[in-house]
């Protein structure tokens, strides 16, 4: 079977198959070239306009390798099962995010109802989805779903990987009777310690120019290893392999604050949301084939056209118009500003601003500790006398055990052309001086 080398920044060399090219190839999974994976964040960090097929090749190259090196701890599986999980894992890294919008995550708000892209009643471990808006993972697994009528995708591959990817889906009659497979399977694209996170970091911290998403990517994976859970075999870390988890949250925690949640994206979203409410741009998202014929350039076109007819907001976003940043506050009881913030929503209005206000949230860690009893289980192995000790994680470190609360940020801006006066609203009102 042929193999095909793609020269990549961060892997340096990924293989695919030829079976792997008809899905790389496909249509639905070139559209991710056309969708950059940070969004408005290259509005701060220029050298940020990296795709998402760029990012999903690096997934999918990373599940492969750390499923392959941990095939010889998996002595209970056949061979051909362990080939038939190696493709999963691969196809799993490739497909976990094709369901993005343009601008990727700027556009999560404006999906429709889950109800548009609901896949059959069996897919489903539980009860389908209702009454909801959809996310782009509901996306991802129609996209994976109608693969299989594309004939890209056998029915219970498709299953498969769509199962990888969300604990919602059934796996194929195959994979449920290898649950320990599947289990692995899921940490390695979707879990604690996943690609996903492994790719993403060292990728947007290359292409912004920072250093912050800087980890020990080979430490980690040098470390990772099969342990023997209560439900079985699951993937683990040696203990030696804890410094480096550490060093991958860390890294996550510092590119959220100082790329991924930097002051000034959220304001170019809103501005993206006004020139949708006010009919500057629309996007077509009736059936499944017009969500996914969504790409930057149908988005940038339309502004441009917007612009052209004189649309402020389209204007605001071309011409790089960042609002002014009036408040940046943490979320929580014990935060003095959340006090005084409403007071200062109310002062601009009333002097004739146009104030917004943006929120965003991430939990870093849901390992499973003394504070999180119901997180997700990561177990480490140690040996005492040369026998081997399987412990949570979390027991040999503080900065794990502690490390699931999240940052919760809300930003209150006023559009450029208000800042004078937010200063001497700022400035009228004691409490803040």
């Amino acid at each position: 079977m042929s193999v095909y080398e793609i020269r990549d920044p961060i892997h340096r060399t990924i293989l695919i198959t030829e079976d792997e090219r008809r899905v790389v190839d496909h249509p639905w999974v070139q559209r991710l070239r056309h969708i950059k994976q940070l969004g408005f964040v290259s509005l701060v960090y220029p050298g940020a306009v990296h795709d998402r097929f760029q990012h999903s090749l690096g997934v999918m190259h990373l599940a492969g390798e750390r499923f392959r090196r941990l095939v010889p701890s998996l002595p209970d599986f056949a061979q051909a099962d362990l080939d038939r999980a190696y493709r999963l894992a691969r196809l799993g890294g490739l497909l976990h995010d094709v369901g993005h919008g343009p601008y990727s995550h700027s556009f999560e708000e404006f999906l429709p109802a889950v109800s548009q892209v609901r896949l059959p009643d069996a897919w489903y471990a539980g009860l389908p989805p209702t009454a909801r808006q959809a996310k782009h993972e509901d996306l991802s697994l129609a996209i994976i779903q109608a693969l299989v009528g594309e004939g890209v995708l056998a029915e219970d591959e498709a299953r498969d990987v769509a199962a990888i990817v969300s604990s919602t889906i059934k796996p194929s009659r195959w994979l449920a009777a290898r649950a320990p497979l599947l289990g692995i399977l899921r940490a390695l694209v979707s879990g604690e310690i996943d690609a996903d996170r492994c790719d993403y970091l060292l990728r947007d911290s290359h292409f912004s120019g920072v250093t912050y998403g800087i980890f020990d990517l080979q430490r980690l994976v040098a470390c990772e290893t099969i342990v023997r859970g209560p439900d079985g075999p699951e993937l683990g870390l040696d203990v030696h392999g804890v410094h480096a988890l550490e060093g991958l949250l860390l890294a996550r925690y510092h590119m959220f604050h100082q790329v991924y949640f930097h002051k000034t994206a959220p304001a170019f979203e809103y501005y993206l949301s006004r020139a949708l409410a006010e009919g500057e741009i629309r996007f077509p998202m009736g059936s499944l084939a017009e969500l996914i014929d969504l790409r930057d350039d149908h988005l940038i076109g339309q502004l441009h056209a917007a612009r052209a007819q004189g649309g402020i907001w389209s204007h605001r976003i071309l011409d790089r118009e960042p609002a002014k940043l009036v408040l940046r506050e943490r979320i929580g009881a014990d935060q003095p500003e959340n006090l005084l913030s409403q007071e200062l929503l109310e002062a601009l209005q009333a002097a004739g601003c146009h104030v917004f206000t943006r929120h965003a949230r991430q939990t870093f860690s849901n390992l499973a500790g003394p504070q999180n009893p119901d997180g997700r289980r990561l177990l480490c192995e140690r040996r005492v006398l040369g026998r081997p000790l399987v412990e949570p994680v979390t027991r040999h470190s503080d900065l794990l055990a502690s490390f699931n609360t999240p940052i919760d940020l809300r930003h209150t801006y006023v559009l450029r052309q208000d800042a004078a006066k937010a200063v001497t609203v700022m400035d009228s009102l004691r409490t803040w001086l």
